[in-house]
C-alpha cells in the first residue's frame, strides 16, 4: 500500500487503489478507516487540497465502511457478553436443580393447577381425581 502523507492535523495520510476503487485513511490517535467506491477524481482532490479535513468530512466521511480495529473490538466485546449470559444461564439452571436432578418446585406450584394439600407428600401431577 502506498500512504501519500497529507497537510493536516487530523488525517496523517491516504492510500487509493484505483482497480478496486478503496480508499484507506489513517488518522492521528485512531486507526486506519476504508472507504469503498471512491472515484479517483475524489482522491486527487483529497490529495490536492490545501484542507484535506474539510474535504474528507464533505466528501468521504459519509462513506466510511469501518475503522480497522474498532469493528474488532466490537465483535469481541458482544460474544463476551453472550459467553456471560450463557454461563449465568447455566449457573443458574445448575444451581435451581435438586439432588435427584428435578426442579424443586412442581409445576403445579407455579399454575395453581394441583388438588392435593401441600405436604401430603403425593405428587398432584400424578393424583386421580
Amino acid at each position: 500500500m502506498n500512504w501519500v502523507p497529507l497537510n493536516s492535523r487530523q488525517i496523517r495520510a491516504v492510500s487509493y487503489d484505483p482497480e478496486t476503487q478503496v480508499l484507506h485513511a489513517k488518522f492521528a490517535g485512531r486507526g486506519t478507516v476504508r472507504h469503498v467506491g471512491v472515484p479517483q477524481h475524489i482522491y486527487d482532490n483529497l490529495v490536492e487540497t490545501s484542507d484535506p479535513e474539510f474535504y474528507y468530512k464533505y466528501y468521504l466521511e459519509p462513506s466510511r465502511i469501518q475503522t480497522s480495529w474498532w469493528q474488532k473490538a466490537n465483535l469481541g466485546s458482544h460474544a463476551v457478553k453472550v459467553l456471560i449470559l450463557l454461563i449465568g444461564a447455566l449457573v443458574i439452571t445448575a444451581t435451581a436443580l435438586e439432588e435427584n436432578g428435578e426442579l424443586p418446585i412442581h409445576l403445579s406450584e407455579i399454575t395453581g393447577a394441583g388438588t392435593a394439600a401441600a405436604g401430603s407428600g403425593e405428587n398432584p401431577a400424578l393424583s386421580q381425581q
